[in-house]
């Protein structure tokens, strides 16, 4: 990739960087099962995901039978066994590390922001070789608020060297992120979106990246 103006480029995680999504359904169908209920499957919990922790759990225990008094509790249950190894069924997506070098070495700087906690995404990021490259790291619980507040994101790129932000993610919420932010949103389309994203720029791939970028950089 040609050297152009750095950019401060910044990523979800769960459906950008990583699909989690088997490991999330993996831990939320054992919290479920120990109240009795019927397991789900990955499409379905897909749905779940990408308003933070505490929604999912909303969204999975509504969908299998209500939500019950100690939610609570459920969410404790569901965090301990999630974090026990937030790694089981996790994987990168195709390409990743790869785009991840090419855009480092074309002098950009690299972060993430994530709803997840702090403490199963620096389990994820670590075991699965994403830092570094990435440096900069906002979590679920490293703010009092959670995206679509742009806060999450200017946070995250204040840990980066100066230049302009790029979002990359894969859903509704970080799209409504990098508008609120009022920044260039990238969405990777293989991730849990619910619908239709309207952006100019969006790939299948990550071996796609680069390039988006790189118009990206030249366009700034």
């Amino acid at each position: 990739m040609e050297r152009l103006t750095p950019l401060r480029v910044i990523f979800d995680l769960d459906g950008t960087l990583v699909d989690s999504a088997p490991s999330l359904c993996h831990a939320g169908n054992a919290m479920i099962a120990e109240l009795g209920r019927a397991p789900v499957d990955v499409a379905t919990y897909k749905t779940f995901v990408g308003r933070g922790m505490r929604k999912q759990i909303e969204g999975l225990l509504a969908h299998t039978g209500g939500i019950p008094e100690d939610f609570e509790q459920c969410l404790a249950r569901f965090r301990a066994i999630y974090d026990a190894n937030p790694l089981i069924k996790t994987v990168l997506y195709p390409h990743v590390l790869d785009a991840l070098a090419e855009v480092q070495a074309a002098g950009h700087s690299l972060g993430i922001c994530t709803q997840k906690p702090e403490a199963p995404a620096r389990f994820v990021t670590s075991g699965l070789g994403l830092m570094p490259p990435i440096t900069g790291l906002t979590c679920g619980d490293t703010l009092d608020v959670l995206k679509p507040d742009p806060a999450m994101l200017w946070h995250a790129a204040e840990q980066l060297p100066a230049g302009r932000i790029v979002f990359v993610g894969d859903s509704e919420t970080d799209a409504q992120t990098a508008l609120n932010a009022d920044v260039h949103f990238v969405l990777h389309t293989k991730g849990y979106r619910k619908g239709e994203i309207a952006t100019p720029y969006r790939f299948d791939d990550w071996a796609e990246f680069p390039a988006i970028l790189q118009e990206i950089a030249l366009a700034t």
